[in-house]
């Protein structure tokens, strides 16, 4: 699209046949009488040459400029050293051969002489992106601490060979986000509501300061429930609402009490067990959601765990979404594999000097507009 303006072209063409330098008439005495007769012009004739040369090329340059060219395929023969957070910079620089790149394998890529990357980065994803990036051919070592983070399962293959170095260190771990303690939305049957006031102190527990209020509220199941609510416990017994079970379909987090049935209900597998390895609380997914299972009746005499201190943070624990998977992992085990399809070969983009250029050729146009030595400008 940017390309289509060179069609402008066509405007000092134009302008250049209809206006020729103009000739002022010098009366002659010995040519007065005489007839004019028209001569034949067989093709049109440019007057400054020069001048329309200039310009047009001005335009094809502002034409290009607008397109953004790059030069496909551009070749970069120095090799790369890319550098993991958690590798010694002095070592990762005297490991580096001069005329090398050497970037830290960051967003960016980021120059070895800045500062290390703060905070945690994606590996793998990185690892890939810079094997997609470099052209064919091209020279690539990785220079990675003992232990790495954010591995996946299985080792990364790229398109390029790799010198995989392992150094002392290691890459820095995520660092775990502390979850808000969940806000307890209960829904309960006449019968249960004895059973309200565990969960209530639960709730109190999971209080940041002493003084707050608990993150908590109870009503009979007859009672609506909150659109806002992200936790909902059901304890009222038969079949659990087809309303409570799409909120867990879309995302909330749903606990019922032992005297509760699902329709088809999927899978359960337990989250929570007692001493002796038996399940208190089972899961099953939901949707985008879960819903969880007391597999007891909540009294002191069937489930002991409700007068435990450890209560609160077992049943906070249970409610809290799975952990990710393990991505810790020894580098010297995860050393890359080549086979992967190469990407596309970089580009070079040659719009940097074009502003220059075109400065320098709008000045000499104006010049060559102007100048004194010249007729009317066409």
């Amino acid at each position: 699209m940017g390309l289509a303006a060179l069609a402008a072209l066509a405007l000092p063409l134009l302008i250049h046949l209809a206006r020729r330098t103009e000739e002022r008439p010098t009366p002659f005495a010995a040519l007065r009488w005489l007839q004019p007769k028209a001569r034949p012009r067989r093709r049109p004739r440019l007057d400054e040459r020069l001048l329309l040369a200039t310009r047009l090329l001005l335009l094809a340059l502002l034409a290009l400029d607008l397109a953004h060219p790059v030069l496909s395929g551009a070749r970069d023969t120095r090799p790369w050293v890319a550098v993991a957070p958690g590798v010694d910079p002095a070592a990762a620089r005297r490991l580096t051969d001069r005329g090398a790149r050497a970037v830290w394998l960051a967003p960016d890529w980021p120059d070895l002489s800045g500062s290390p990357p703060a905070g945690p980065a994606p590996f793998e994803s990185l690892l890939r992106q810079l094997d997609a990036d470099l052209p064919p051919g091209a020279r690539l070592s990785v220079l990675v601490p003992a232990v790495l983070q954010g591995a996946d399962a299985e080792r990364p293959r790229l398109a390029h060979p790799v010198a995989w170095r392992v150094l002392p260190g290691a890459m820095p771990a995520p660092l775990a986000a502390d979850a808000p303690s969940p806000a307890l939305v209960v829904r309960y049957a006449p019968e249960e509501e004895d059973a309200v006031r565990y969960l209530r102190a639960a709730a109190a527990a999971w209080r940041p300061q002493p003084q707050a209020p608990p993150a908590f509220s109870a009503a009979p199941a007859s009672v609506t429930i909150p659109a806002s609510a992200a936790v909902i416990v059901w304890l009222a017994p038969g079949p659990v609402p087809a309303g409570v079970l799409d909120r867990a379909a879309h995302g909330a987090v749903v606990l019922t009490g032992s005297q509760a049935t699902l329709a088809n209900g999927g899978q359960a597998s337990p989250v929570w067990r007692d001493d002796l390895g038996q399940p208190l609380v089972e899961t099953a997914a939901v949707g985008s959601g879960r819903v969880l299972r007391f597999t007891r009746p909540l009294t002191p005499e069937r489930m002991p765990e409700l007068l435990d201190a450890e209560f609160p943070a077992h049943l906070r624990a249970a409610l809290a979404a799975p952990a990710p998977p393990p991505s810790r992992v020894e580098a010297m085990d995860y050393a890359p594999l080549t086979g992967a399809r190469p990407g596309a070969p970089p580009a070079q983009d040659l719009s940097p000097p074009l502003p220059a250029i075109i400065i320098a050729v709008f000045a000499a146009e104006r010049w060559l507009a102007t100048r004194r030595r010249r007729a009317v400008a066409p």
